[in-house]
């Protein structure tokens, strides 16, 4: 009993940790904002950390019945990494898109949209389609799965290759068409110290949905 309790810890000082993160934004806003211009990478991290982290265990607990995922200290180190990684993407599309429409490459503006509706689809369009960002941090979180679940004592993509499951592969482009890019236009159209947090946020809610979905 004691050592199921032992390796339970990790994972409740995440799902702990994200309920405070969550409860703080919530509550104080404006500090949490502020937070995040001031210091966006360690907030990024910290975020994906927390968030992205529980979502896998929700996942895991909606599947198996139990939180006892293991390895969660490492899976959450991945998920801050990738935070980083969000905080550089969210802006970095948002001004590719701002550019090409400066320089006359993209419409400002389409019929019956407004402006700035149009405008969030777009960076939408480019970060999980256009740009590819959605797939690739699909993939190459699984390959990081598949690190751990290995010990990290292969790196060889080849292994990976041969086991991964194409139908997770392919299944980016229903995934991206029905949920991320609606989702990530209404990212794009909070103000950019929101992004990545909401980011993380539709990730948790993408995962309980097919969870709950692959129950029934």
């Amino acid at each position: 009993m004691r050592r199921r309790y032992v390796r339970a810890a990790p994972a409740m000082l995440i799902v702990a940790g994200a309920v405070l993160m969550v409860g703080y934004a919530a509550i104080r806003p404006a500090g949490f904002g502020t937070a995040a211009k001031a210091h966006p990478f360690v907030m990024g991290f910290v975020k994906l950390c927390l968030l992205g982290t529980f979502g896998e265990l929700l996942k895991y607990r909606l599947t198996r019945g139990g939180w006892g995922l293991d390895k969660v200290l490492q899976r959450a180190c991945v998920w801050g990494l990738f935070g980083l990684w969000f905080t550089l993407a969210f802006p970095g599309f948002s001004a590719l898109v701002d550019g090409l429409v400066a320089g006359g490459l993209w419409p400002a503006r389409v019929p019956l949209l407004p402006g700035d509706l149009w405008m969030a689809f777009s960076k939408s369009l480019w970060i999980n389609l256009l740009g590819m960002f959605a797939w690739g941090m699909m993939v190459s979180h699984e390959y990081f799965n598949y690190l751990i679940r290995s010990g990290w004592r292969t790196w060889s993509l080849v292994g990976f290759g041969r086991q991964v499951d194409p139908g997770f592969v392919l299944s980016f482009v229903p995934k991206t068409l029905l949920f991320w890019i609606p989702a990530h236009s209404f990212t794009f159209a909070m103000p950019p110290e929101w992004r990545v947090f909401i980011a993380a946020m539709l990730a948790v809610m993408l995962g309980f949905l097919l969870s709950v979905g692959g129950r029934r």
